[in-house]
C-alpha cells in the first residue's frame, strides 16, 4: 500500500480499536462499563498501543471503514477481520507520526438482553507526518456484547471524510 493510503487507514483503524480488558468479569452491560471502555480505547490509540488497540476486539469482529475526500464522490470501502486489522495497525505503527484524537457526541443504547450495546460518536483526528498533515472526519458505529464476562466489539462501522 502507499505511504498515504496507510495513513489513511490508520486515522480509520485507530479511531475505533484500542483499550485493555477489563479484569472483572460482568453480568450485565452498563453505561457507565461502555464509556470506561472507549476512553480506555481513546488512551491506547493516542498511544499507539497495539496490543490495547487489539484487547477488546473479539475473535470475529467484523470492521468496515468506507474512506472519501472533501471534494469527491468517491468512497473506498475496506472490510477487515481481527488478523487484517493487527497486521495493518503494526505496520502503519512503524511511520513516524504523531496523532491526535477528540470523540464527540457519544451515545450509548443498551438493549434489553443488558448483554449487547451499540456506541456512535463523531471522531476528529489529525495525522501529521514529515509530508504534512491530514485531518479528517468519522461517523463510527459500534456494537459491543458480553462474552465470557467481557466487553468486546463484535462490529465497527466507520465513514471518515478527509478534509
Amino acid at each position: 500500500m502507499k505511504p498515504r493510503l496507510i495513513s489513511s487507514l490508520f486515522c480509520c483503524l485507530l479511531l475505533v480499536f484500542s483499550g485493555s480488558s477489563f479484569a472483572q468479569s460482568q453480568d450485565v452491560i452498563t453505561e457507565t462499563g461502555v464509556l470506561a471502555l472507549m476512553n480506555s480505547v481513546d488512551r491506547a490509540t493516542r498511544k499507539k498501543n497495539l496490543a490495547g488497540m487489539i484487547a477488546p476486539l473479539a475473535s470475529d469482529v467484523k470492521i468496515k471503514l468506507a474512506v472519501s475526500a472533501s471534494g469527491s464522490d468517491k468512497e473506498q470501502v475496506v472490510n477487515l477481520n481481527k488478523e487484517q486489522f493487527t497486521d495493518v495497525t503494526r505496520r502503519t505503527l512503524r511511520l513516524r507520526f504523531t496523532y491526535t484524537l477528540d470523540r464527540k457526541n457519544t451515545r450509548v443504547k443498551i438493549y434489553d438482553d443488558n448483554k449487547t450495546a451499540m456506541v456512535t460518536s463523531d471522531l476528529y483526528e489529525t495525522v501529521t507526518t514529515a509530508r504534512g498533515k491530514l485531518r479528517a472526519v468519522s461517523s463510527e458505529t459500534a456494537v459491543l456484547t458480553l462474552r465470557d464476562g467481557k466487553l468486546v466489539f463484535i462490529s465497527i462501522e466507520s465513514r471518515m471524510r478527509f478534509y
